[in-house]
C-alpha cells in the first residue's frame, strides 16, 4: 500500500465527487468524548499533528495527517470509536506513542451504499500509514504433489 498523498489528480477528483453531501465532525480519540460519537454508520479518519517544539509554530500548525481510515457498515461509529480508544490496533498503539492523546477522530454519517466508496477514494488520496492492505488472507498447509 502506498503511503502518503496522492499526486494523481483523478483520484483527487474521484474524492471529491465521493465527499460531495457529507458533513464531518471532529473530536479527541479519548474515551471521554464518547458521547459526541452518533451510534450510526459511516467512515472516519483518525489524524494527528506532530509535537515538536522547536519546529516553527506556523509549521506545525500546518503538519496535519491522515493516520487511518476506516468504515462501519456493521455496527456504529460509536462503538468503533470506543474499540480505538480502549482496545486499538497494533498501528493506532504506534500513533498514540508517537503522537500522544493528540488524535483526532473525524467522522461522517454516511448511507450503507456509499460507505465502500467513500473509504476506498479516502485511502487512495491520503495513503494513510496505519492502514494496511485488507482482504487478503492466506494459510499455510502440508503441502500436496502436484
Amino acid at each position: 500500500m502506498r503511503h502518503g498523498w496522492t499526486l494523481k489528480k483523478h483520484e483527487w477528483d474521484r474524492l471529491l465527487s465521493a465527499v460531495r453531501g457529507t458533513e464531518w465532525s471532529k473530536t479527541w480519540l479519548r474515551p471521554l468524548y464518547q458521547d459526541s460519537i452518533p451510534k450510526s454508520l459511516g467512515v472516519y479518519a483518525i489524524c494527528a499533528t506532530p509535537s515538536m517544539p522547536n519546529l516553527s509554530q506556523a509549521l506545525i500548525n500546518v503538519l496535519y495527517n491522515v493516520i487511518y481510515i476506516g468504515k462501519v457498515d456493521r455496527g456504529t461509529l460509536h462503538a468503533r470509536f470506543l474499540q480505538h480508544c480502549n482496545y486499538p490496533e497494533r498501528d493506532i498503539v504506534e500513533a498514540k506513542r508517537c503522537f500522544g492523546n493528540k488524535l483526532d477522530y473525524w467522522y461522517t454519517e454516511v448511507d450503507l451504499d456509499r460507505i465502500n466508496e467513500l473509504e476506498a477514494r479516502l485511502i487512495d488520496c491520503f495513503g494513510p500509514p496505519a492502514n494496511r492492505i485488507s482482504g487478503i488472507s492466506g494459510r499455510v498447509t502440508t503441502p500436496r504433489p502436484a
